[in-house]
């Protein structure tokens, strides 16, 4: 039996929290949200590749905060969820300018991991591209 805490909705309820928490800059929020371990690879149009750590990505959010950003765009295109045991994985394509100051098209590989009774984002691979592509 499908335990209600790992199905395909449960993920899109987890993503959509991590959306609006995220686009708001809700570090305290995000700190709870985003595993211990967490790392994340932003691919930008260049080809350079940029990683973060859990606390340096919270340092990202938190500079943007002090900057008086107070929302990103919250639009996203949903691709794939895909849960096995206590890993999940979503793919989507999000818009927002929260990693360069330019808008621009992310395309998104999430991995999520269910650990003491709440699922945490533990992998972000991220391909930024222009929007007109």
């Amino acid at each position: 039996m499908i335990k209600s805490t790992h199905t395909k909705e449960a993920i899109r309820a987890a993503m959509d929290n991590l959306i609006e928490r995220a686009t708001r800059f809700d570090v305290d929020a995000l700190e709870s949200i985003y595993h211990k371990d967490f790392h994340t690879t932003l691919v930008n149009p260049d080809g350079t590749v940029s990683a973060y750590d859990k606390p340096e990505f919270i340092a990202h959010f938190r500079r943007q905060a002090e900057e008086g950003k107070t929302k990103l765009n919250n639009w996203a295109e949903w691709h794939d969820f895909h849960v096995l045991g206590d890993s999940a994985v979503c793919v989507l394509t999000r818009i927002h300018s929260g990693m360069t100051g330019e808008e621009m098209k992310l395309l998104c590989n999430i991995e999520w991991r269910y650990e003491n009774g709440r699922w945490q984002v533990l992998r972000e691979q991220i391909f930024l591209r222009p929007l007109n592509t």
